[in-house]
């Protein structure tokens, strides 16, 4: 029997962090009828996402996916257990490499970071030591190595590096790529906060040194889910790769926009409807 259409509410990149007077509760945050928030990451620094989500959306199931900006000034590897301790108390579903089924449809979770060859395998080196220099999750984003980094010991950084963060991100697609191997009888769901796929490059950026370090290109794992939500680029797309719906509705930064910000074409109302099986897995 098909469970009911699920509806989403779809939302990422707020960046709280850079615009902490944005008031939403009881504005237009407000939705009646909406199943289920989905939060694709970069919605504040730290902690402070989890508790906003919570206190916007206080009867809503909600997903939530860590974007860079929720690491800033926090420890790479301490931060994930912290966020994943504070999220079971908030009664949050925070998914970093896991699993949840709601209403029938199985979302699966992961910020997933990249590769760096969106550009092409020959330019990743160049690229990453572009982002090692110029983006701010390599200056901001504190490491210290656990048992698990020891092929990393050569590392004298007290931040994270690129090498790090590709390592992260062959993980999270192993992970998926295992998940998306397992039957469901329902819809799946795909959260990221990094972009799938090159169609989710903004043709300003096409080319771009640091576009690796927002895009990578997952399109085999594409047609074996409903949807693929993500972030982090802050433009919207909304495309079809052999059946998966690939979102994105991210509001970027403020620049004394409150109601929008950076991105003329978010939505705080971006609902997303699951019809039962939409998509065969």
């Amino acid at each position: 029997m098909n469970s009911p259409t699920l509806r989403l509410l779809v939302l990422s990149d707020l960046h709280l962090d850079h615009d902490a007077d944005l008031i939403v509760q009881g504005g237009p945050l407000n939705q009646v009828g909406v199943d289920v928030v989905v939060l694709a990451g970069d919605i504040d620094e730290g902690l402070k996402g989890l508790r906003w989500a919570r206190t916007a959306f206080p009867h809503t199931p909600i997903v939530y996916i860590a974007g860079n900006h929720e690491f800033y000034k926090r420890d790479w590897s301490k931060h994930v257990h912290e966020m994943r301790s504070t999220a079971q108390q908030l009664g949050i579903h925070f998914l970093e490499r896991e699993a949840v089924e709601i209403g029938g449809v199985r979302f699966l979770g992961c910020t997933l970071w990249t590769d760096f060859e969106i550009n092409g395998p020959g330019e990743a080196q160049a690229c990453r030591r572009e982002a090692q220099y110029r983006l701010n999750d390599y200056q901001q984003i504190r490491y210290s190595r656990t048992s698990e980094d020891a092929e990393f010991y050569w590392l004298k950084s007290k931040t994270i590096v690129p090498a790090i963060t590709v390592r992260r991100h062959r993980q999270s697609v192993e992970w998926l790529e295992a998940q998306l191997e397992q039957s469901h009888p329902g819809n799946t769901v795909v959260v990221t906060h990094h972009a799938p796929h090159p169609n989710s490059i903004p043709p300003s950026y096409v080319g771009d040194p640091l576009t690796p370090a927002f895009v990578s290109d997952l399109d085999r794992l594409m047609g074996r889910s409903a949807f693929w939500i993500h972030g982090h680029v802050h433009e919207s797309f909304d495309y079809y790769i052999r059946g998966t719906r690939v979102l994105c509705n991210p509001r970027g930064y403020s620049f004394d926009r409150p109601r929008r910000g950076e991105n003329d074409a978010f939505s705080f109302s971006f609902i997303v409807d699951i019809i039962p099986r939409d998509v065969v897995n």
